[in-house]
């Protein structure tokens, strides 16, 4: 759990960008349209794309490269993503500002990686508990 005094250094990122790939649906199962590679970027095929002729003869690509300071796959879980921003929470307790933004079309799990369900609490759940334990912690 992180300690609810102040960071010792100060970090000088103030954005970092995260991205969560959802599992993927029976039927896009098999298709390789989604990779995430080293933790850090996401590969993306366009599945009806790669069907064009013209492309296969001229050997081109439909894959897209995508780099983020954090990339989780879809076996991912809630944890696992609030591991990777969880050390903001120290600096909130004591009087800065962080944010989250959650953005995805409809059906992509903005609303589970943030609320979550009872056994896989979401980010808003997880920093809500790390809060408290903090306060309630601290002997000052």
């Amino acid at each position: 759990m992180p300690s609810i005094r102040a960071p010792a250094a100060k970090k000088t990122t103030t954005l970092t960008v995260a991205v969560k790939c959802r599992p993927l649906m029976e039927k896009e199962r098999g298709r390789d349209i989604v990779r995430v590679n080293n933790s850090k970027e996401v590969i993306v095929l366009d599945p009806d794309l790669s069907k064009d002729y013209l492309d296969r003869i001229q050997n081109r690509t439909k894959e897209k490269k995508y780099c983020f300071d954090h990339a989780f796959g879809p076996e991912s879980t809630n944890k696992n993503v609030y591991r990777s921003m969880s050390s903001v929470i120290s600096g909130v307790v004591h009087g800065l500002n962080a944010t989250v933004f959650a953005y995805g079309s409809t059906g992509s799990g903005k609303t589970y990686t943030m609320v979550g369900t009872r056994s896989d609490p979401g980010l808003m759940v997880l920093s809500l508990n790390t809060i408290f334990d903090m306060i309630k912690s601290d002997s000052s």
